[in-house]
């Protein structure tokens, strides 16, 4: 796979790096299994730790108040979003990643919110989506989950970890790049930031 080059990497990263705190970026990003081009505001810079921790508390408020309301499916997704909450917590206190952790590690932090991806060298950006603006219809699959992946997915949309994304900075994924007012754009992806 072609990367895109070292300057713009070098860039993008550098501005994601120097933010201080939690502040907001956006990007136009090609996704690179459906296809979908979309416009992206986020907030780079920001604690992993802090939103888990923010997100177990708006879940058992949510367990609360709809414990009458959810039926059983939706009371066991609740159950496991929270025991994966609570492991990833203890994992944090022991300087750890979460054991069930899909991508655990794979990354090597550069910065808050910028890793470099052990598997294949590229950089990686965090963010937790607030805006998403679809510039080009992606093709979706047709998934066929189990009814508890439905109501967790769902009751994951409910809470901050919900909006956690990342964004892979390979040839033909990024577009444009806005960060502090400063715009990057990638020559070859520049007609598609619309």
């Amino acid at each position: 796979m072609k990367q895109i080059t070292d300057n713009v990497i070098a860039e993008i990263t550098k501005a994601v790096v120097a933010i201080k705190g939690c502040r907001f970026a956006s990007l136009t990003y090609l996704s690179k299994k459906a296809g979908e081009l979309s416009r992206y505001t986020a907030n780079f810079g920001f604690s992993y730790h802090q939103i888990v921790e923010k997100s177990k508390l708006e879940l058992e408020l949510l367990m609360v108040e709809n414990a009458d309301k959810w039926d059983s499916v939706y009371k066991e997704a609740a159950d496991k979003i929270l025991a994966s909450l609570n492991k990833t917590l203890a994992a944090h206190a022991r300087g750890e990643q979460n054991e069930d952790y899909t991508k655990r590690g794979q990354y090597i932090p550069i910065g808050n919110g910028v890793n470099l991806n052990t598997k294949d060298n590229t950089i990686q950006l965090f963010g937790l989506v607030l805006t998403k603006t679809v510039l080009v219809e992606g093709v979706y699959p047709v998934v066929n989950s189990a009814p508890v992946t439905i109501a967790r997915r769902k009751i994951e949309k409910m809470l901050p970890i919900g909006n956690f994304r990342e964004f892979a900075l390979d040839e033909g994924q990024v577009a444009q790049m806005k960060v502090n007012g400063d715009v990057i754009e990638i020559p070859e992806m520049a007609s598609l930031s619309v």
